[in-house]
C-alpha cells in the first residue's frame, strides 16, 4: 500500500512538470484560460496508466507457455495457495522476468496476496524457472513494492 501511495504522489509529480512544460510553451494570450488542473488530472492519469500499460501489452503479446513454470517457481518458494496472476517487466527472446502475485497462506491461516519477482529462461523453445525473489510476503516478513505497484 505504501508503494502505491510514493507511486501516485510520484505520477503527481511528474504530471505538476509536465503541465508547467505545456503552460512554457503555449501561446501568451492563451494562458488566461489555461486550466491548469485539468492538464495536471490528464497527466496524472496518464503517467500512471503507461507503466501498467506496458506490462499488460508484455504479457499479452509474449506470456504464452509461462504460467506452468511460474507456478514451478512459486511450489520452491513454498507457496501454499494458487498463482492469482503475473504480468511481465522485460522480455527478449531467451529471458524474461515477470511479478507473479500468488494467495499464500500466512501463519495465521488466513490467506495473503504474496508478491514474487520470477526470472524465467528458454530453453529448448519452453520457458524454465532460473530464479525467484520475495518482494512482498507477511509470512515471509519482506516488505517492498514492485514497480509499478501490484499487490
Amino acid at each position: 500500500m505504501l508503494g502505491l501511495v510514493g507511486y501516485s504522489m510520484s505520477c503527481f509529480a511528474i504530471a505538476v512538470l509536465l503541465t508547467v512544460i505545456v503552460h512554457f510553451f503555449r501561446p501568451i494570450r492563451q494562458n488566461d484560460s489555461f486550466p491548469a488542473w485539468k492538464w495536471i488530472l490528464g497527466f496524472v492519469i496518464a503517467v500512471g496508466a503507461i507503466p501498467y500499460g506496458y506490462t499488460e501489452i508484455l504479457t499479452k503479446m509474449k506470456g504464452d507457455g509461462m504460467v506452468e513454470p511460474i507456478k514451478v517457481a512459486l511450489g520452491d518458494a513454498g507457496v501454499d495457495g494458487d498463482l492469482l496472476y503475473y504480468r511481465i517487466r522485460y522480455t527478449d527472446d531467451q529471458r524474461a522476468s515477470v511479478i507473479a502475485v500468488a494467495e499464500d497462506k500466512n501463519v495465521f491461516g488466513t490467506y495473503e496476496s504474496a508478491v514474487f519477482y520470477v526470472d524465467l529462461e528458454k530453453t529448448k523453445g519452453s520457458w524454465e524457472p532460473t530464479s525467484y525473489e520475495v518482494v512482498n510476503s507477511y509470512q515471509r516478513q519482506k516488505d517492498a513494492t514492485t514497480f509499478p505497484p501490484y499487490w
